[in-house]
């Protein structure tokens, strides 16, 4: 006969369900919490283990193409140059806009993605998850 108590099992969280302006409103604070006045989503994507990848989701050729008007004026620039550069063009847009993420920007913009159009509810479930630690149905 074993000793031991039995394990108690964790309490399963309720599933949220969230309308996708609701999602987007959390994503943002939380994200904007993730980040910091000299880095942009885009630039910590990847560090963060955020789905889209930011500019690391990009080939070097691809990154130059998406950012043209930096890479061209800069031909000999690297790729980590370029990025600091980009990082520095997305702020600026962010605070010119007034947009709380990059995402906000590209949504309209298309620069380096199509920020929030990026993600059909599905994925921003997989975001969603990624960046709270917990499921929700967005729709």
């Amino acid at each position: 006969m074993n000793s031991e108590p039995e394990p108690v099992p964790t309490p399963i969280a309720p599933l949220q369900h969230l309308s996708r302006p609701e999602a987007l409103a959390l994503l943002r604070t939380k994200l904007h919490a993730l980040t910091d006045e000299d880095h942009c989503v885009c630039a910590v994507a990847d560090r963060l283990g955020l789905p889209c990848g930011g500019f690391a989701q990009y080939s070097d050729d691809e990154f130059r193409r998406r950012f043209a008007w930096i890479a061209n004026k800069r031909p000999h620039a690297t790729r980590a140059e370029l990025e600091e550069a980009a990082n520095l063009y997305l702020l600026g847009r962010q605070e010119a806009t007034g947009a709380g993420l990059t995402c906000d920007v590209e949504t309209r913009e298309h620069d380096a993605c199509s920020g929030w159009n990026t993600f059909d509810n599905a994925q921003l479930e997989t975001l969603f998850q990624k960046v709270f630690g917990r499921p929700a149905r967005i729709g």
